[in-house]
């Protein structure tokens, strides 16, 4: 019975490790992207998971819930910080502190967030069907 419990836990620690690492393939994928549709540079070719949560998907189900955050540049000096959240693979939140450059006064250096949400187009339907059911929505 302990071999059988442990081997559960190694397999529950194996998966999360890849399903990690394949939320983070997918952060750096969409990092670079929003970086290349914005003219800006996406630093270091990395992102960093700063939080993970488990939480209810876009379809009721539960899911693991990444936060990461990732480092770009405009000028090629001074570096800016991104946001991303994936709710599994998917990409929830994206967001950009984008530096104020129409000042040019350095000491005063503002930054406009840009948040990017995603629509769920295919699974809006879905999601307006089950709300739609209940009566509490």
């Amino acid at each position: 019975m302990d071999v059988l419990l442990w081997l559960t836990l190694l397999f529950i620690l194996l998966y999360y490790w890849f399903d990690t690492a394949n939320a983070k393939e997918a952060a750096v994928a969409h990092g670079k992207k929003a970086c290349r549709d914005m003219n800006v540079q996406f630093l270091d070719d990395s992102v960093i998971r700063y939080r993970s949560r488990i939480a209810r998907g876009i379809s009721g189900q539960m899911v693991i819930e990444r936060s990461f955050r990732f480092e770009f540049t405009v000028d090629g000096q001074t570096r800016e910080n991104g946001f991303i959240r994936l709710s599994g693979q998917r990409l929830l939140v994206l967001e950009l502190d984008y530096p104020d450059l129409s000042n040019s006064d350095q000491s005063n250096h503002h930054s406009n967030r840009i948040y990017m949400h995603t629509s769920y187009s295919e699974e809006s339907d879905a999601l307006r069907s089950r709300t739609e059911k209940r009566s509490d929505c």
